[in-house]
Parts: structure tokens; sequence; C-alpha cells
């Protein structure tokens, strides 16, 4: 055990670099501070993501038929 294992690609992936500590990521993180927020850019988020949804109800009722025939034949 005097060898150090090194993690393969996928690991390093899905999990990071285990170098870095959960300690030292703590401190990395900014803090919340309730009034640097920008009310009119979280509300033209908000209303861009309610068109996108809007524009994809759509295709989801033109895909659903196939996901539930697909999912019927199991």
């Amino acid at each position: 055990m005097g060898k150090e294992r090194q993690d393969d690609r996928f690991s390093r992936m899905m999990f990071g670099d285990r170098g870095e500590s959960i300690g030292s990521k703590h401190h990395n993180q900014t803090q919340f501070n309730p009034t640097s927020l920008d009310i009119e850019s979280i509300l033209d988020n908000i209303n861009k993501l309610r068109e996108s949804s809007q524009n994809l109800k759509p295709l989801l009722q033109m895909v659903y038929p196939f996901v539930e025939g697909f999912i019927k034949k199991k």
C-alpha cells in the first residue's frame, strides 16, 4: 500500500480529482448575500424558462405516443 493508487479517467470525470479535500472546497464557495440578488434578472430567466417549456409542449405531445408504445411493450 506504499504506492498511491491512481484513479481512472471515468472516476475523475464522475467524481473529480481526489487531491482536493472537501474542507477546501467549502472555503472556495462565495457567501450568499441577499442584497446582491438581481430580481429583474431572476424574473427574466423565469420568463424564458416558461416560454421554452411552452415551445416544447407540442414536441412532447408528438413524442409521447412513441414512448407510451415502448412502455406498453414491456
